[in-house]
């Protein structure tokens, strides 16, 4: 489990099929990551990974073909977000996230405005329904409150801090983000279904 309060930057350094899995390497700074063991679970833009293999400077993680239909394309030399699984005894600044990417999300529009953007993201039809005016969402692993919904589409703000801490900072108008719904709207559903 996660909180979406993103810890480092990463970048992925190969991308080796493994039938329909991906085997992915990934590039990140020790100094902000530096009690990683093998078999820890890693938020890789949001997607809960287990390290399989690690050097001084480089993650491996094995991706199945599920996670794979569930999130956006990676790239080569792509700037990941990094976030640790989170320890009991710290703090909760985001909400709780599990890594569970439920799928992928557009950016429609970013509006400028005095230090911050405010973006709109185009949900799936099948997930608009748990996002709700105030309620948090997570963006690539990103930690957000939602401002405002409209049909398919809802709204966040970007704080001057999450952008420069993020590798938000590098998407534009029709990126694809991975998304993930909060928790509790999960829940609230199941246990009405009950």
């Amino acid at each position: 489990m996660f909180t979406g309060i993103i810890e480092s930057e990463g970048t992925i350094n190969s991308l080796v099929k493994k039938g329909a899995d991906i085997s992915v390497k990934v590039l990140f700074d020790n100094g902000m990551l530096d009690d990683i063991q093998l078999g820890d679970s890693i938020a890789v833009n949001g997607v809960c990974l287990t390290v399989e293999a690690l050097t001084n400077n480089e993650l491996s993680f094995y991706l199945s073909v599920e996670s794979i239909s569930k999130i956006a394309d990676l790239k080569l030399n792509q700037k990941v977000n990094l976030e640790r699984s989170l320890k009991m005894n710290g703090r909760i600044s985001g909400h709780f996230v599990f890594g569970h990417v439920d799928g992928v999300c557009d950016i429609k529009e970013i509006k400028k405005l005095d230090g911050c953007e405010q973006w709109f993201i185009e949900a799936p039809n099948n997930l608009i329904k748990y996002i709700a005016q105030k309620g948090s969402v997570s963006l690539s692993g990103v930690s957000l409150t939602v401002n405002s919904v409209d049909e398919n589409v809802f709204s966040v703000n970007l704080v001057p801090f999450t952008l420069s801490h993020t590798t938000l900072k590098y998407n534009k108008t029709g990126d694809k983000l991975n998304i993930e719904i909060d928790m509790l709207a999960r829940y609230v559903e199941s246990i009405n279904k009950a």
